[in-house]
């Protein structure tokens, strides 16, 4: 049961709209986000991409630009080393594009999440030796691969690592002084929490300086760094949520063809407006789908290709294998729960949940481990069989640093990286037992810490809703981690029916004290709604819920107390207020 709060914070909520010419609930959402002063509130309504283009005060940046100009004047061949997930994916695409238009000779590797692991390894370096490589840029990985990266430089390449994961000082190579990292502590840039794009933008930002050839292509190369943003959960603050709220619009149109062509399979094109969520459970899916599935060179050929019959066969391929990570994922997430079920039959889950689940295929971990951190509200971390033993991937709740608690265990990892909210990480099977011990033995997580917190924005009627708030309220987008979708809550509805759409979605027909009735959505909760009311009315209750009439529930007076965020729905031309739930409980 989540522990609902509602915000009650003080201000000039009607000066602050008019001097804003918004409503005052979106006003008051700016406010309970610790916006209070009008001009900070100018500047949060304002898409100023500026910052997107700064540099300065990132460690080793002007290094890293010598080194680049070097390449270029040596006629060095190039090798970028990207990652398998979207950001990695996109950090390539990024570079490749930048480095050939400044006159490198390159080319691109993205270690194989089966084969290789995470990041740059030493069979890469040594295949690029081979192959008359002499300089090598990584690319979202690199900050933790200091055997790797110092072998390079014993083998004579000129190296310049561009990352964005913490690591510790030991993990750093120590053969180059070419690390530009945000989370580096030599870090003067004023906002470290910018993903591997970003930082890999911003090197060509620097490279290019005041050169016009740059102005052809770096707004198609924003598309890629506000996609890795949001698909690496990165807070949506300051320069990010400039950035991301900026080609939001633009993504219906992509300047990238093989891009433009994803977003239309992906049936955004025609949407009315794109939000955060259409890159984070749409388009992101399906990059990091090739990644997962088989390689994540699909996802980096659909943005490099100039052939259009190439490009309609790649983004073709990327739905499918998305379609079959949703499927691998519903099981291993089903498999995980049961298991936690009979592990912990006495309902005393630990505060670290940690699973080893041998039929997850490894590039799903992580999504296993979202789901059941969703599902519990605990950190978790799911492992499988490996070729170095286990491999697994965490992901943490607000409460708890997850790569804090890994670091502390490094002396029984083989290999491991993340930042504060998820992680990756490989160890020897003998060993997962003492990292579980170890990893709960440390927590100080207290069971308000475990209770996960429903922060409510106002009180609010269905009467209050109109299509002016909702255009105000997609003011305050793009909307995600720091920068949360807003949620108002409203009591006394009355249960009339509901209706099952789809695998596990429920829309509950309410009335509300003024008569109004309204059609709540309910997404991926039709079984938890079900199990919820049969554990109060018990049987029978269900027929009483699905009689399409609305009129076999009248008699129990189900009341609810629902959570929501009200938006447009356009079908046919003909546009309406919806009301998606995000929590609900009896009155």
């Amino acid at each position: 049961m989540k522990n609902w709060i509602l915000l009650r914070k003080s201000a000039d909520y009607a000066g602050l709209s008019k001097e804003l010419n918004i409503d005052p609930v979106a006003v008051r959402i700016m406010v309970n986000r610790g916006i209070t002063e009008l001009e900070d509130m100018k500047r949060f309504l304002s898409s100023d991409i500026s910052d997107s283009f700064s540099y300065k005060g990132l460690p080793n940046i002007d290094k890293a630009v010598a080194k680049i100009k070097e390449a270029k004047e040596k006629n060095l061949k190039t090798l970028i080393v990207g990652d398998y997930d979207a950001d990695g994916v996109c950090s390539s695409v990024i570079l490749m594009k930048g480095l050939k238009l400044f006159g490198l000779d390159c080319d691109y590797v993205i270690p194989n999440r089966i084969s290789d692991g995470y990041g740059i390894n030493e069979n890469i370096v040594k295949n690029a030796h081979l192959a008359g490589v002499g300089f090598i840029i990584t690319c979202d990985n690199g900050i933790s691969a200091r055997d790797s990266i110092d072998l390079a430089v014993d083998l004579g390449m000129e190296v310049v690592v561009t990352d964005h994961h913490t690591v510790t000082e030991s993990e750093v190579p120590t053969k180059t002084e070419t690390i530009v990292n945000p989370k580096l502590c030599t870090n003067e840039y004023p906002f470290e929490d910018i993903c591997g794009a970003q930082v890999a933008f911003k090197v060509l930002s620097a490279l290019f300086d005041n050169d016009t050839r740059f102005d052809t292509i770096k707004e198609e190369l924003l598309e890629f760094a506000a996609i890795a943003c949001v698909t690496d959960v990165m807070p949506l603050t300051n320069e990010n949520r400039n950035l991301v709220k900026w080609v939001l619009p633009r993504l219906k149109c992509a300047l990238n063809p093989g891009l433009n062509k994803l977003v239309d399979k992906c049936e955004l094109s025609a949407k009315e407006r794109l939000v955060a969520t259409d890159i984070g459970f749409r388009i992101g899916p399906c990059i990091n789908a090739s990644g997962r599935i088989e390689v994540a060179d699909t996802s980096v050929n659909l943005f490099l290709s100039e052939n259009d019959s190439k490009r309609e066969e790649l983004s073709d391929k990327l739905l499918s294998l998305n379609a079959e990570r949703k499927e691998l994922t519903e099981k291993c997430v089903n498999d995980g729960i049961g298991k936690i079920k009979e592990m912990y039959a006495d309902g005393e889950i630990p505060d670290v949940i940690v699973l080893y689940l041998p039929e997850c295929h490894v590039s799903i971990c992580g999504l296993v481990a979202g789901r059941i951190r969703e599902n519990y509200y605990h950190p978790a971390i799911v492992f499988t069989d490996s070729n170095e033993g286990i491999t697994g991937s965490g992901r943490s709740i607000d409460e708890y640093n997850m790569i804090e608690g890994i670091q502390k265990c490094a002396d029984i990892l083989t290999k491991f990286g993340g930042h504060k909210a998820a992680c990756g990480l490989s160890l020897k099977k003998e060993n997962l037992k003492e990292l579980t011990d170890r990893l709960n033995n440390d927590s100080s997580l207290s069971k308000e810490d475990l209770t996960e917190k429903l922060y409510i924005d106002a009180d609010m009627p269905f009467g209050y809703v109109t299509e002016n708030l909702i255009d105000d309220l997609f003011k305050l987008e793009p909307f995600g981690t720091k920068n949360p979708t807003p949620v108002f809550a409203l009591k006394d509805l009355q249960l009339l029916k509901g209706r099952r759409v789809g695998e596990n979605h429920i829309f509950l027909t309410v009335k509300d004290a003024n008569g109004n009735v309204k059609e709540l959505k309910l997404w991926r909760k039709a079984d938890e709604f079900e199990e919820f009311l049969l554990g109060a009315k018990g049987e029978g209750i269900l027929e009483k819920l699905y009689d399409y009439r609305g009129v076999s529930l009248v008699g129990e007076n189900i009341r609810l107390t629902v959570s929501y965020y009200p938006g447009i729905n356009v079908y046919k031309d003909r546009r309406s207020i919806d009301f998606t739930v995000k929590d609900y409980k009896f009155t």
